[in-house]
């Protein structure tokens, strides 16, 4: 069996790819597993993480609305990517093909129907993407993580919700292995900052101009990894020391899986894959959405907190760095609070299995 994995654009729609491709390797040995992405520099880095493996770039255009239709670029890219994805699945003769959302998995899920191949989309959101919403309409089966996602689609036909698979190393319990990774002390409070793969700079602002309003006494208790992204790590670092605490800055970190043992706090945006990571780990969590876009970030947000009275939503939009210091002073207060608990860990090995699963099944129905 050959499996070809169509994602790319932002770690949200690739680490779900690595933790299916990551089921089928130990479910099915003998599997062998293509991937296709597109060609950002975000791309390179984290597919890094499973060098050897063997990855297709195509080129695609994200839509945007109307006007798309009317830009000759848009469909330069678009056309190039299916082409180069004809030419991928005859060279590689995959079995089946699965998106996972972004629009540059919509060329190899669109060239894969073409040509008579089963195909499954897999939603992270709870308000599917562009790329999703068309790919729907002709793929074989759509596995979404949440059941809100359902109320998106008239059709009911073959969608199963699996929830959103992320890689087996995050569920390690590792946490005295990271603080001697980080050098960080077992006795204090680690708070965890990023915004994605690609960094969240309005956080990083946010977050590195409030840290002067934290109390003394707090930040003898506290130390900070902050994954920064496209800020310089340099300019992160002296904010830090100038306020006196203990950190270690990064603009990408490969193991997350150390990050997150480490926190005891998470700061970031709400895309699906940081929320099943922080669920899988029973991070406590300060979520920023991210303010743009179809708003689907907003969405993830409140649907997630609905069972999680640990999470605070903040809208970034009337957002202050002291405002944000303040929930941040009173999470971590709440922490380390008498007889404070965190909250118990959920089951992403479930999700792995559950949509490798669909896929098989979908493959052979």
């Amino acid at each position: 069996m050959k499996v070809m994995l169509a994602c790319g654009g932002t770690g949200g729609h690739i680490f779900p790819a690595f933790s299916v491709a990551e089921e089928f390797r130990k479910k099915y040995p003998s599997a062998e597993i293509v991937y296709v992405c597109g060609k950002k520099d975000i791309e390179n880095a984290i597919f890094r993480i499973v060098a050897g493996e063997k990855v297709i770039s195509v080129d695609s255009a994200p839509f945007r609305g109307g006007v798309s239709f009317l830009t000759p670029r848009f469909w330069l890219k678009v056309i190039s990517g299916i082409f180069t994805s004809v030419k991928a699945l005859i060279l590689e003769k995959p079995d089946i093909v699965v998106g996972f959302g972004g629009y540059f998995s919509f060329p190899a899920v669109f060239a894969a129907r073409v040509l008579g191949k089963k195909t499954v989309v897999h939603e992270q959101n709870v308000v599917p993407g562009v790329a999703n919403r068309w790919m729907a309409r002709f793929a074989h089966g759509v596995a979404v993580s949440y059941p809100e996602t359902l109320n998106y689609w008239p059709r009911r036909h073959n969608f199963r919700i699996t929830g959103n698979p992320i890689r087996s190393s995050i569920e390690r319990d590792c946490r005295e292995e990271a603080l001697d990774y980080f050098n960080f002390s077992g006795g204090k409070k680690t708070v965890l900052v990023l915004g994605g793969s690609q960094g969240a700079e309005s956080i990083n602002t946010l977050f590195l101009r409030g840290l002067s309003g934290w109390p003394e006494k707090l930040r003898e208790k506290i130390q900070v990894l902050h994954l920064c992204g496209r800020m310089d790590p340099e300019s992160a670092k002296v904010s830090f020391t100038e306020a006196g605490l203990d950190a270690r800055v990064y603009s990408f970190f490969e193991r997350m899986d150390l990050a997150y043992a480490a926190a005891d706090l998470a700061v970031g945006r709400s895309g699906a894959t940081f929320l099943a990571e922080i669920a899988s780990k029973g991070l406590p969590a300060i979520l920023i959405p991210y303010p743009y876009g179809n708003g689907h970030q907003r969405v993830n947000a409140e649907v997630f907190r609905r069972s999680r009275p640990e999470v605070v939503v903040l809208e970034q939009r009337a957002l202050t760095p002291e405002a944000l210091s303040e929930r941040l002073i009173g999470a971590l207060e709440r922490l380390d609070a008498p007889g404070a608990r965190r909250p118990a860990p959920g089951a992403a090995s479930n999700s792995r299995a559950a949509l490798a699963d669909f896929i098989v099944e979908t493959l052979k129905n």
